[in-house]
């Protein structure tokens, strides 16, 4: 089953950890769109796999957003803010079973 991580905004940084191993960073300023798509397959484990998404941002506006695809169950996230600190501002989780 394909597993896929998408992302479409991340400003200012998002970074993707999968069982522990980065397997995605991208850092921008001023929230260009893109469409970044990660195939995950290669770094699934047997059984249950945690994929962590973080949202950093370097002040002022935030904004996150994208998709995780496991087979034909898309599970978007997403996350906007019009001002926050430096640091992390956004954290979401996904348990994919393979």
């Amino acid at each position: 089953m394909a597993t896929t991580l998408t992302v479409t905004h991340a400003d200012n940084e998002v970074a993707a950890i999968l069982n522990g191993v980065v397997v995605y960073d991208k850092k921008t300023e001023g929230n260009p769109p893109i469409n970044d798509q990660v195939p995950l397959d290669p770094y699934l484990a047997a059984g249950l796999n945690v994929l962590a998404i973080t949202g950093i941002n370097w002040g002022g506006p935030a904004t996150f957003s994208g998709a995780v695809t496991v087979g034909a169950v898309v599970t978007p996230f997403n996350f906007a803010a019009a001002s926050t600190p430096n640091g992390m501002v956004f954290n979401q989780t996904f348990v994919i079973p393979h």
